[in-house]
């Protein structure tokens, strides 16, 4: 242990049931030791405190100064509240102090009643919070008590291994699996992603359909794009799922699950981007929207971008002990990308508007310019409202809203790409038809165009 101040970890503990209190409390309980072939003997100057700290003390822990803050400064607060069986008699919250690192395949000294220590392990915490769920850290500290009960720096001469879980509810016994190895903030998740991917596999069987009845014999390219859209969604959510599923099952995760399938989110959020910019410049709409060279290495560039800075936001968040759900603050470059595309998606709305001919479509595309636009600038007023909320609540409340979001926006690009719905005379037959118009002449062009009018009212008379 090389750090004066090492926090190990950062858990919510939710509300106790006053019911069942027993199995309800939050619980820490694990083994701390010496390394493997260490042979020090453990005493006054030499051994470490381990404290479980509430969110309401650890910023009175950790004092950020240039200086180096004593252990008496450090501890002051909080040796009001703990409990020491021979300086500390009249804590207040009592039980969250352990003299480490403990005695090998022994309990910890402070386990009085060993009846009251999870069977294997060799000290147990718990946490009462009748009132409010509750953030509470574990902290190693190399501070130790003198005989004259005055703080001190420890001597740190070796190396300690520890095995430390934290759980909601008494692990002993029966509950929510989805419930007891999750901090509080992120329970429930598992229910959003299950909820999202049903309502994505629905979408999906939509898009098989839309495929099933499209009349060209070749998938128009808008519909191919939004298919791997949606796969790369459902692929998303399934590893998400999957990910989730292993940690309430054992309690550790794989991690490379949910990086995949952050991975796969990312990748299609970037692929959305570039169909809507595409439709914005009236791409499968009329023959002026072409996926020209400059437009591919723009996206390209946004897209790598955003990709680099969530694989460094990700290594950050499994290194930072406080990193919590979505922080405006660290993601403000992902929501300046988004604002960008946004504004690159407004200016070729705008354009495309200008230049139709035909009213319909450019009604169509005021309306499909409006809806979309929201989409993009909604991430910067939900980084905005984030952080007001508590972080107890902020992953589940911003998981929630952003999933919908992309939902809508995805379902609603079914709805217009539809085969038989009424938006379908606004876009461009795909294939050797396509072709064929980008070889005629303008006046070959009407013809066609008053060909596929007349076709389409014929069409509708026989829906009648």
């Amino acid at each position: 242990m090389n750090e004066h101040i090492h926090v190990v970890s950062k858990f919510g503990i939710h509300k106790m049931n006053p019911l069942n209190e027993e199995n309800t409390k939050g619980f820490i309980y694990g083994n701390v030791t010496l390394s493997d072939g260490s042979t020090i003997s453990i005493n006054e100057k030499n051994r470490v405190s381990m404290f479980i700290v509430p969110d309401s003390l650890i910023k009175t822990i950790l004092v950020d100064s240039m200086y180096t803050v004593s252990c008496g400064t450090m501890l002051s607060n909080i040796s009001q509240f703990a409990f020491e069986q021979k300086c500390m008699t009249a804590g207040k919250r009592s039980d969250l102090l352990r003299w480490i690192p403990c005695p090998r395949d022994k309990l910890c000294p402070e386990e009085d009643n060993p009846s009251l220590v999870i069977p294997g392990y060799q000290f147990t915490f718990r946490i009462e919070e009748p009132v409010s769920p509750e953030f509470w850290y574990v902290v190693f500290i190399a501070c130790s008590l003198t005989q004259n009960c005055s703080w001190t720096s420890s001597i740190r001469d070796y190396v300690i291994d520890y095995d430390i879980w934290l759980v909601n509810g008494n692990p002993n016994a029966k509950g929510d699996v989805f419930l007891k190895q999750f901090s509080f903030e992120e329970q429930d998740i598992i229910h959003i992603y299950m909820v999202a991917l049903q309502m994505y596999i629905i979408l999906g069987l939509c898009q098989l359909r839309a495929s099933s009845i499209t009349k060209q014999s070749r998938l128009p390219r808008r519909q191919r794009l939004l298919n791997y859209i949606v796969m790369l969604k459902i692929g998303a959510l399934i590893f998400q799922s999957t990910e989730t599923f292993i940690f309430a099952l054992f309690g550790r995760g794989t991690v490379i699950f949910m990086f995949v399938g952050e991975l796969m989110r990312v990748f299609a959020v970037c692929l959305l981007c570039l169909l809507l910019i595409l439709l914005s410049r009236g791409w499968s709409l009329n023959q002026r929207g072409a996926f020209t060279n400059r437009v591919k290495y723009l996206w390209i560039l946004i897209s790598t971008i955003h990709v680099v800075l969530f694989i460094n936001g990700y290594t950050n968040s499994q290194k930072e002990w406080r990193s919590n759900g979505f922080d405006f603050l660290s993601n403000h470059a992902i929501v300046a990308i988004r604002l960008i595309q946004g504004a690159w998606f407004l200016f070729e709305v705008k354009r495309s508007i200008l230049r139709e001919e035909w009213e319909d479509r450019a009604v169509f595309l005021v309306h499909f310019g409006a809806a979309y636009m929201v989409w993009f600038v909604y991430l910067l007023g939900l980084g905005v409202i984030s952080t007001m909320i508590s972080e107890l609540w902020r992953l589940k409340i911003v998981l929630a809203i952003s999933t919908f979001a992309n939902f809508v926006a995805i379902a609603f690009l079914v709805h217009i790409f539809w085969p038989t719905g009424s938006n379908r005379r606004f876009f461009s037959p795909d294939g050797t038809i396509h072709r064929h118009i980008e070889r005629s002449s303008s006046t070959e062009l009407d013809e066609y165009e008053k060909m596929l009018i007349s076709n389409d009212g014929l069409d509708d008379d026989n829906e009648l």
